[in-house]
């Protein structure tokens, strides 16, 4: 269970819309932490005071954010703007997109949509076992075929011991079956190129079918013995050669952070990088052969630009536990924490090693538009206290840029930008100040 932390300094606000009974995108505006270290290469995003539990993009341009006991966020353009799809999904934990249309929520009950989110069928959580299950990874590689993966734990009087499991379903989660079960070693992570063809992580090795999880391969010795009291969590894509794996390294209590590597589809594994200092790495994720990140506790992101043969610890600028990462290319990537963090970079964040969380203020100011509601026109004013490149857009509720409003270089000052409703009809729509490495979006609302 994550630990959800209070935080400060940040206006959330939401809007739910309903048009002519159609579910529409629905758009969180939001006000950055004020606290952000410029220097990090991050910007930081607080979506809610929930724990962002997993984000993937099953395409460079459609993303998702699941948060636990909280919501659905999509962007659809690749950039730091974030619906709340306003699913209606309560107890949500953690969900995978195989597709920009095929994607599954962990719930009460869990959820499955074919249509990028606009609508749900109910998918069945009563899966075999005799004790409590747990969930850490799921996934559908069509809109019947589907795999869970995680823990049973069995029941009093053995309260001690679990299984690693695998669960299937071919009727759209209607119905589940024991695929694979391992004793004594919790399954993360899970990985379906086909129907067939699939990968599951669990702490000590991988395991893999090639018929639909009828027949398991795994090795005997496992992780352990290239890479001694390792504990594995995530891994790249195991249907290449070249596969890495993050997790952490067990001495005398004082966990390490740990990457191990193989280059020959998993035969033999090697050290790629091993931290310092107490942590724990969570996730993993490779851009291309050469460039790679991995988060985990307290902050904590390292990378790599030369496929593992060294690592750099980034400054992300936050002391929050990161639980996903999800890079669209080289220098473009997103990662989530804990009481709705989001960091995101243009620039493949630092290259150089952390010198501490140190914060400094933001160095602009963007006020609400006035009037608001408004019909035909409306001011918008910013304040910057340094000269920087400027950029202000205007946005409908279904993320859609339709004004630009300024695209340049501004000197220190206050200015204040008149913005014409013109053919537009009546609605919300939103406006966003790009500063530096920075945004900060509002909403205003055109009544006719």
């Amino acid at each position: 269970m994550f630990l959800l932390s209070s935080y400060f300094s940040f206006i959330i606000k939401h809007l739910r819309i309903n048009n002519g009974g159609a579910l529409l995108f629905i758009v969180l505006f939001f006000s950055l932490n004020k606290n952000v270290n410029s220097q990090t290469g991050w910007t930081q995003q607080i979506l809610s005071n929930h724990n962002c539990t997993t984000i993937n993009f099953p395409s460079n341009d459609t993303g998702f954010i699941v948060q636990k006991d909280g919501e659905l966020y999509k962007t659809v353009n690749g950039e730091n703007l974030w619906f709340n799809m306003n699913t209606g999904i309560f107890s949500m934990d953690q969900g995978t997109f195989s597709s920009s249309m095929l994607g599954i929520i962990l719930a009460q009950p869990s959820k499955l949509t074919t249509n990028g989110g606009l609508s749900w069928t109910d998918v069945s959580n009563d899966l075999p076992g005799e004790g409590i299950v747990n969930i850490n990874d799921q996934q559908f590689v069509n809109s019947n075929t589907g795999y869970y993966a995680g823990v049973n734990a069995y029941p009093l009087p053995n309260p001690c011991c679990y299984d690693g499991v695998v669960y299937k379903t071919t009727d759209a989660g209607l119905n589940w079956n024991v695929s694979y079960r391992i004793g004594g070693l919790e399954i993360h992570e899970l990985y379906f190129r086909d129907e067939n063809n699939g990968v599951v992580l669990d702490v000590r090795d991988l395991n893999s079918t090639t018929n639909g999880g009828i027949t398991w391969y795994r090795s005997i010795d496992g992780f352990s013995i290239y890479v001694r009291r390792f504990l594995a969590r995530s891994m790249t894509d195991p249907f290449k050669e070249t596969i890495y794996v993050a997790g952490v390294r067990r001495s005398g209590g004082a966990d390490t952070g740990v990457v191990i590597k193989t280059t020959n589809g998993g035969d033999s594994w090697f050290l790629s990088c091993q931290l310092l200092f107490k942590s724990g790495l969570r996730k993993i994720n490779f851009v291309d052969n050469n460039v790679g990140y991995a988060v985990g506790d307290t902050g904590l992101i390292v990378k790599t630009t030369n496929g593992g043969e060294s690592w750099n610890v980034l400054n992300s600028g936050t002391r929050k536990r990161l639980n996903g990462v999800s890079f669209i290319n080289k220098d473009t990537g997103f990662v989530v924490g804990d009481s709705g963090l989001v960091l995101t970079t243009l620039t493949g964040g630092l290259s150089g090693i952390s010198q501490g969380y140190g914060n400094v203020l933001l160095d602009f100011t963007l006020h609400q538009n006035f009037p608001n509601p408004f019909n035909p026109t409306t001011t918008v004013v910013f304040e910057i206290s340094k000269s920087h490149f400027v950029r202000l857009r205007v946005f409908d509720n279904n993320g859609k840029e339709i004004k630009t409003l300024i695209n340049e270089y501004k000197t220190p000052g206050k200015y204040s930008i008149q913005f014409e409703s013109d053919n537009l009809p009546s609605g919300v729509y939103f406006y966003k100040l790009d500063v530096n490495d920075f945004s900060e979006i509002k909403r205003m609302v055109i009544l006719k």
